[in-house]
């Protein structure tokens, strides 16, 4: 059973998801939602590692 408190989208969810430019996995839209200038399509996690209070 998987880990239901896993970061990546369900691929059983309707909901609309992104590919972060960085890891290249697929995200919900949420996880795009950070506000940092420049960084849209890198998901909050690669933010995080790059060194980003996100």
């Amino acid at each position: 059973m998987p880990d239901p408190t896993h970061l990546y989208a369900p691929k059983t969810s309707t909901e609309p998801t992104q590919i972060c430019e960085k890891c290249r996995c697929a995200y919900t839209l949420e996880h795009f939602q950070h506000g940092v200038e420049g960084q849209d399509c890198v998901c909050r996690r690669c933010l995080q590692v790059m060194g980003y209070k996100a």
